[in-house]
């Protein structure tokens, strides 16, 4: 979300030696929950920094992150490089240049001081695309984390939907998936590293690569050989006869973040037409265009699709102070051609327009545990979240006005759920880039 700005004070001193770690990420999927204490807060990111503190000499850590904004991050990277870790940052630079953002620039001269120490082939360095490295348009909005070696972990790659910021560990619910030893998969990342370190746009930026289980995705989704895997993962769904569930509908849940625009619609429109055949939906969302609201909360045909608003407001001004950041989506039923079938979705891009234009990274797994822990996973929110303010609303009625939205931001550049202005000067955030 474009509104919410996290700043961290940073260090003046230099990146002192840190105790060697011993750590070695697992595969599979790591959650975190911003209301839990501080080792469910930090569930992602200190899975994150303890693979940085246990990278050692003569490896490389290549991230690419939306935002990077906490100092205690930008100090195990400065570290990493002072004994010997070869380290690369991208990330998108409207977040360097809306706010003064001291926490990436103190890496980014932090690395280029500490290269004096080390050759040519060995030099780090923290950069920024101005929009979408890859491709037209958008952002430069992945989030994928990747490692040479951590421990005695080889080719260790994460991905999902949470950024190097402390807002992501305190106001936000995310995600991350990460592979262990996958030669495909890190070969895959580290080529589309390499293109969006250019900072060129590409002719047909999309790539995808299919493993015995999983697929692993990257956007733009421009190109001949483009696909929307959202879509194409919802038109292989039949709503009855599902062998693997009691009721014997084919169960979705979703978790977009944000759901608007013309492609927001357009899976939207789909989404329901899966509802009124009968499969059991819920989906629970931060941001939703007014026009898709309206058509997914319209009482014909079944009814509408059942839904709720995951943000806390604690003062009721409509800037969200906690909220749902996962895209997620799972499918458990008649699948793919199997009535036992399961699919599960996850990364950084959005139910809108904006994504399909941006960079961004997505993960699809097709095993029983991996849906599972997705659907459950959103189940227990979206029965158990919090009401605080105008958090959690069920969104059910049929004709919300613009004045029954919630406000994202504040002054001037307030806009509202489907980033209408909410100022007479026409000021909107969401035209530059809309995502977070």
């Amino acid at each position: 979300m474009t509104s919410l700005v996290f700043l961290v004070p940073v260090s003046a001193t230099g990146p002192a030696e840190a105790a060697p770690d011993n750590f070695r990420p697992k595969n599979g999927p790591t959650f975190n929950n911003p209301l839990g204490d501080v080792t469910d807060r930090r569930a992602i990111f200190r899975k994150i920094i303890r693979s940085v503190n246990s990278t050692k000499r003569g490896s490389t850590i290549k991230f690419f992150t939306w935002n990077f904004a906490t100092s205690e991050a930008a100090t195990a990277l400065l570290r990493a490089q002072n004994r010997g870790v070869r380290v690369k940052l991208i990330m998108d630079k409207q977040n360097n240049r809306e706010v003064p953002n001291v926490t990436f620039r103190r890496l980014r001269s932090g690395l280029k001081d500490g290269n004096d120490k080390w050759p040519r082939s060995r030099r780090s360095w923290a950069r920024t695309c101005k929009q979408s490295c890859r491709g037209p348009g958008g952002a430069s909005h992945s989030k994928f984390f990747m490692f040479s070696k951590v421990g005695s972990a080889k080719r260790v790659v994460m991905q999902g939907s949470a950024n190097l910021t402390l807002a992501a560990t305190n106001n936000q619910w995310n995600d991350m998936y990460t592979y262990v030893n996958n030669k495909k998969i890190w070969k895959f990342t580290e080529q589309i590293f390499a293109e969006a370190s250019v900072d060129k746009r590409l002719k047909a930026p999309f790539e995808a690569i299919s493993l015995k289980n999983s697929d692993l995705i990257m956007f733009p989704l421009q190109g001949k050989k483009a696909y929307d895997p959202v879509a194409r993962m919802l038109n292989d769904v039949k709503c009855r006869n599902a062998a693997s569930t009691a009721s014997g509908r084919t169960v979705i849940r979703i978790a977009p973040d944000v759901l608007r625009q013309a492609r927001g619609m357009s899976l939207a429109t789909k989404v329901r037409d899966l509802w009124n055949q009968g499969c059991d939906v819920k989906i629970g969302y931060t941001v939703m265009g007014i026009d898709v609201g309206r058509f997914l909360r319209n009482p014909a045909g079944r009814g509408p699709v059942p839904m709720k608003h995951l943000v806390q407001d604690f003062d009721g001004d409509g800037v969200f102070d906690n909220y749902f950041h996962l895209k997620t989506m799972s499918i458990n039923g008649n699948y793919a051609g199997n009535r036992s079938g399961y699919a599960v979705l996850n990364g950084s891009a959005n139910w809108s327009s904006s994504s399909a234009r941006s960079d961004e990274n997505l993960g699809v797994y097709y095993t029983k545990k991996r849906a599972l822990r997705y659907q459950g996973h959103f189940d227990y929110w979206y029965n158990n979240f919090p009401s605080t303010g105008t958090s959690a609303r069920s969104t059910t009625s049929a004709k919300p006005t613009t004045s029954d939205q919630l406000v994202f931001g504040s002054g001037k550049g307030a806009v509202y759920e489907d980033g209408t202005p909410v100022s007479t000067d026409g000021t909107n955030p969401f035209r530059k880039r809309s995502k977070d």
